[in-house]
């Protein structure tokens, strides 16, 4: 998706109604430590997210690969039903193992079944933008990702 800006900071994402400010805010770290389960305080968390709907943005990037589930879970706590113009953004293509490692999680079931969770955890119909994260989480990986 091509993002055109204006004057006042804030982007036209091509081809939608959809308007984002230049500040937006990636809620990876609401989960606890390496972003693995809860954090240390969930109200800290709801306050942040406050905070920062107040302080004028409308971009929340997320993933429900980030707790797994729990930052969306903090994010519908906090904000649900959102407010008029707040644009989530989440990413597919991962999930977090019983260890806290991120594996790949690519195939079309697996992405079809990233999207249900994200919707239900943030308890919403859908999804305004949703990126796909390919390769590896520390080197280039190999194929296509034609088929997912």
């Amino acid at each position: 998706m091509i993002a055109q800006t204006d004057l006042a900071g804030s982007f036209a994402l091509h081809g939608t109604s959809i308007t984002v400010n230049r500040m937006g805010y990636g809620a990876m770290q609401l989960a606890g430590p390496h972003v693995f389960g809860p954090p240390r305080d969930t109200n800290d968390a709801v306050a942040v997210l406050h905070e920062a709907v107040e302080s004028g943005v409308n971009h929340i990037d997320t993933s429900d690969y980030y707790g797994p589930h729990v930052t969306n879970q903090i994010i519908k706590l906090a904000l649900h039903p959102y407010p008029k113009g707040l644009v989530i953004v989440t990413k597919l293509g991962a999930r977090r193992g019983a260890d806290a490692s991120w594996i790949p999680a690519q195939s079309r079931q697996e992405l079809i079944d990233g999207a249900h969770d994200n919707l239900k955890n943030l308890g919403i119909d859908a999804l305004d933008v949703v990126n796909l994260r390919v390769g590896g989480f520390t080197e280039p990986s190999e194929g296509s990702i034609e088929e997912p």
